[in-house]
This record gives C-alpha cells, structure tokens and sequence, in this order.
C-alpha cells in the first residue's frame, strides 16, 4: 500500500484523527496527512500512505480552492463558529456590494497567522499556548488570493468561494473582509474543493469505507506531484539515480527545480533536483525491493 488517499473529511474531527482511523481500517503505520484541515472543515484532504509519505511536503505546496460560509455580526476568539464570542455588531449584507467589495482581496498579502493554528513555536503549536491564554508574536506571511467571489447571500451570512495559495488562513481573511466592511465575521462553514490539479468529487475515500473499498482508491505516489516537469531517464542513468549518483540530462528542461523522474517503461522512481548544465541530483526516490 503506497500512494495517496484522497479523504473527503468529515466534520468534527482533526485532520490527525483522520489519520488514527485510517491507521486502524488499513493496518499500517505509516500514514500522513497533506496540510491540516480544522475540525469544522470539510472537503479535500490528501493523505499519503506508506512510500508516498517521503513526498507530503511537496504534495502540500499547490494552490487551493474553498467554499467558506461566513456569519457576520460576531468575532469568535478561534475564527470560527465553535469558538467563543468576543465582538458582537450588527450587520445586513443587503446593506452592501459585497461582492463588488470582494475583489479588493485579489492580489498578494502580508497575512497574521492565527494563534489557533498548528503553526508550531517554542515547541508547541500556536493553539497550544492559546488554550493557555498567552498570544506569541506571528510573523506576517506572503499570501495570494487568485480569485473570490460571492456564491450566496442572506441578512447577516454569505457564502463565498476562494482560490487562493498554500498558506492562506481562511479564518484570518474573514476576519479581515468582516472589519473592512465595518463590522466583524467569523468562518461558519469551510469546505475545501480543490488542491492544486484534484478536486473533490463523489468518488473520493470516505471514513466509513471498508478496507478493501480505499485501498482499491488510492492513487499512485506521483498523483499530487504533477505540478513538476517529468522527464524519462535510460536504464543506465537510472541506475545511477537510484545509487545517489547525479545524472548530465541532455534534453532540454522548463525549469530548474525538481522534477519527476520516470524509467522508459513510464515507472516513477521518485524526485530529483536540477542544477546548473542541467545536472540532476536525485532528491526523494522510491525505495526498490
């Protein structure tokens, strides 16, 4: 069992409960998850089982696409709707263009990170020391919203979708789109719809499946590599490869950082990283029997 489970995540429970249940159902240890989701989200979460664990950080680095529904009129100390409120002030959403309003967040930003994050500091994840009432100092972080828009909109709740880039807080941006607007907001509703080129659809792996259903779902290890150029190496320079040893690549290259290595038979042999004159060093391969 190598490869990636797409989940659709249920809600009320942590992306590493998740992972717990899967561990049980399989009957191997050795399983992760691509990028936290909070217990109130739903959606698309990757988790790599077995040889693909060696590449869950790449598979985390891609743009992602969100349904969020927002609650206007109260700020919560989380974020979001399970959390305690601490800001209340009216708000209509008929009283505003807020869809005109939305396309202010396109672009790059410089985002907080939230203290209820998984954001690790001084040892402990941020929402560790803000269950113990002490606020850390966050460094902004670079952010990209490619697209926002509004789906729906009722009194003092919409629903929006937005594509944005790794890193992104959804809980933060609402927050943000609530005080710009006068008023604040909080995350009623969060489900992710889009990692990179996957998204959710009905066929995607369901907790509750019985053994046999998700290990006959789960995706070869490159499935959420397919943002890196692929190239094809001969018997010999796999050989090589897969002994450590750099490889010249004399076929031309769109880019100069990592690329998917293949065999002529098309069989992945893991990840490798580009250097000057086209050098290739392997990077993360996939162990042989």
């Amino acid at each position: 069992m190598n490869g990636f489970i797409i989940l659709d995540k249920p809600e009320g429970m942590t992306s590493a409960q998740c992972v717990y249940k899967l561990r049980s159902i399989l009957g191997i240890k050795r399983i992760g998850h691509c990028g936290t989701l909070d217990p109130l989200a739903t959606g698309l979460l990757p988790v790599c089982v077995g040889e693909a664990t060696k590449f869950s950080n790449y598979a985390t680095n891609h743009n992602k696409v969100y349904e969020v529904g927002i609650k206007f009129g109260i700020e919560t100390n989380t974020g979001d709707i399970t959390g305690q409120t601490i800001s209340e002030k009216k708000y209509l959403v008929e009283d505003h263009d807020l869809e005109e309003y939305l396309t202010n967040f396109e672009g790059v930003h410089y985002q907080t990170p939230p203290m209820f994050s998984a954001i690790k500091q001084d040892g402990n994840p941020l929402y560790y020391w803000a269950r113990k009432g002490v606020y850390l100092y966050r460094e902004p972080r670079r952010i990209e919203i490619m697209n926002i828009g509004l789906i729906d909109s009722l009194k003092n709740q919409a629903t929006i979708k937005v594509s944005c880039s790794k890193g992104t807080y959804i809980r933060t941006l609402i927050e943000q789109l609530g005080r710009g607007l006068g008023s604040v907001a909080t995350v009623a509703s969060l489900r992710r719809l889009e990692v990179g080129h996957i998204r959710i659809n009905d066929n995607f792996c369901k907790l509750e499946e019985p053994k046999e259903s998700l290990i006959n779902k789960i995706l070869p290890c490159d499935a959420m590599l397919k943002g890196f150029e692929k190239i094809a190496l001969n018997s010999e320079d796999v050989k090589k490869v897969r002994n450590g040893l750099s490889i010249d690549y004399n076929a031309p290259l769109e880019n100069k950082g990592l690329v998917r290595i293949y065999s002529k038979r098309k069989l992945f042999i893991g990840l490798g990283q580009v250097y000057k004159n086209n050098k290739i060093k392997p990077k993360r391969l996939l162990a042989t029997n």
